[in-house]
């Protein structure tokens, strides 16, 4: 299981926000289910959203819907982190 994976940006055309594509293979790497929250980190802001796998997107990149693209500052083709979010409880046991 990876820790945190650099992945490209691709614009989504969805205007709301909270929900990313990335290919199954992501999702594996990370070693999460569809639905499964992840944090998003661009040089200036983290975004929590819900992931969810599509066979369409490159194994490199990520499909970011406007609202999300916005907070984090970020245009197609500019890389972020991806990593999976754990919660508190998790960390403190």
């Amino acid at each position: 299981m990876k820790e945190e994976i650099t992945l490209k940006v691709k614009k989504s055309p969805v205007e709301s926000g909270g929900r990313v594509r990335v290919n199954n293979s992501i999702i594996e790497d990370l070693d999460m289910e569809d639905g499964d929250l992840i944090v998003v980190s661009s040089k200036n802001k983290d975004v929590l959203v819900s992931a969810y796998s599509d066979e369409m997107i490159e194994e490199d990149n990520i499909s970011i819907r406007v609202k999300d693209r916005k907070k984090l500052g970020v245009e197609e083709e500019d890389e972020v982190e991806v990593r999976k979010h754990e919660k508190l409880l998790n960390k403190l046991l």
